[in-house]
């Protein structure tokens, strides 16, 4: 069955406020609203005007018993006021309307009005059935059978079979209605339920989506801007002693633009991607790591790369965390450390079956070349712990640095 699809906080809403209008919800029957009183007072009143006017004009319905129709006056009232109680307290409602049927007949000749007492009388059988448990309600029913049987001893037009079956039906067929009413409260419940847990589902997917997608966006902006800024500072050095040094770096920035551009262009249209649609684009993996030290030699950045293990096995989406380990481990020695002898391990065998990716550098060449604000490690060891792998990063004994990350290769990373 298809509901109409609200926002997520009305649905939320929508849900607290079934949740408390549950019949055995505790907190709902002791939670007083103007709203909750006037739907419990209005039918209460209502039904309490047409039994007055039923018991004291008799009209509306042809009394039963040999007293006049005005003795059901009391009886009457009692049992319309008990119904405001029909929703917090079903089961002594019930009680209440059975006794003020029951009673006075047993003390004096009093008349039955229909309006009066046996519609109240299948109020409360419904509010019992709709609003207390199951086994609460059976009871109900025994209450019920119970007062019949003794108004069928008072009354001679109540022991009449057809009538005793016609209003044996009538308030069977109202308990029934409460169980119904009941059920299908439970089952929208449960629809509620479901379809909000479900959009909770969805935003929390969508919120690590775009934790993701910043993550990218830092990895390769960072990269790129600092070996872009470190590279134009030499090309402009170079430019008045040799113009030819000069055209070489401006060459490489603009290789690495390029590069860095069409990075970014596989990211954007995730930002943009309708709920219906997959994204899809080129991500790097840990085959492009030769590429990325390469690059970086390029730029004067002394790099040894050492490869132990086939990539193959490797989930995509830990290459490609592996890639962004050593993008960053790299950018930060050229950020903080200078063009010193860096060395890059990257092992996909062993046991247990992990990945393993070390970066460690020499002590810096001098003054660190570019301030960072610290961010790129701490979104990278979020990006590793989310992987459910180990991050370690500190200074190595030679006065270097060390970054260490371990990735297990038997869980899938999206």
């Amino acid at each position: 069955m298809t509901f109409i699809r609200l926002p997520t906080d009305a649905r939320v809403a929508l849900l607290e406020y079934v949740w408390h209008m549950r019949g055995s919800g505790w907190r709902w029957r002791h939670t007083f609203s103007w709203q909750n009183a006037l739907f419990d007072l209005l039918p209460a009143f209502a039904l309490l005007i047409v039994g007055l006017a039923d018991a004291l004009f008799g009209t509306l319905s042809v009394p039963i018993g040999t007293a006049p129709s005005t003795t059901a006056v009391l009886p009457t009232a009692l049992a319309c006021v008990a119904l405001v109680f029909r929703r917090r307290r079903p089961t002594l409602t019930l009680v209440v309307v059975v006794l003020a049927l029951v009673i006075p007949p047993l003390l004096t000749p009093t008349s039955l009005v229909y309006w009066g007492e046996y519609v109240p009388w299948m109020v409360a059988m419904y509010s019992c059935a709709r609003h207390q448990q199951r086994l609460v309600a059976l009871a109900c029913v025994v209450i019920g059978a119970a007062a019949m049987a003794v108004l069928s001893i008072n009354y001679a037009d109540i022991r009449d079979p057809a009538s005793l079956i016609y209003n044996s039906v009538l308030l069977a067929a109202a308990w029934l209605l409460g169980l119904f009413a009941r059920s299908w409260a439970e089952y929208r419940e449960r629809v509620i339920r479901a379809d909000v847990e479900r959009t909770a589902a969805e935003d929390r997917a969508r919120r690590a989506e775009r934790a993701r997608i910043a993550r990218e966006l830092h990895d390769v902006i960072a990269h790129t801007i600092t070996v872009i800024v470190m590279q134009a500072g030499g090309a402009r050095l170079a430019s008045a002693s040799d113009p030819t040094i000069a055209a070489t770096t401006l060459a490489r920035i603009e290789s690495l633009g390029r590069e860095s551009l069409a990075e970014l262009r596989s990211l954007l249209p995730l930002l943009r991607v309708d709920e219906d649609e997959t994204p899809s684009g080129p991500q790097p993996t840990l085959a492009d790591v030769s590429g990325l030290c390469e690059r970086m030699r390029e730029l004067g950045l002394p790099v040894t790369l050492v490869q132990d293990g086939a990539a193959d096995g490797v989930p995509l989406g830990l290459q490609l965390t592996g890639y962004r380990v050593v993008q960053e481990g790299l950018t930060n020695v050229m950020k903080h450390a200078g063009r010193v002898q860096t060395s890059v391990l990257v092992r996909c065998s062993g046991s247990p079956s992990l990945l393993t990716i070390e970066v460690s550098s020499g002590a810096p060449a001098g003054k660190p070349a570019l301030v960072g604000a610290g961010r790129g490690l701490a979104g990278l060891e979020e990006r590793v712990r989310l992987a459910g792998g180990t991050f370690n990063a500190h200074p190595s004994v030679d006065n270097g640095f060390l970054l260490r990350v371990e990735l297990p290769l038997t869980r899938e990373f999206a």
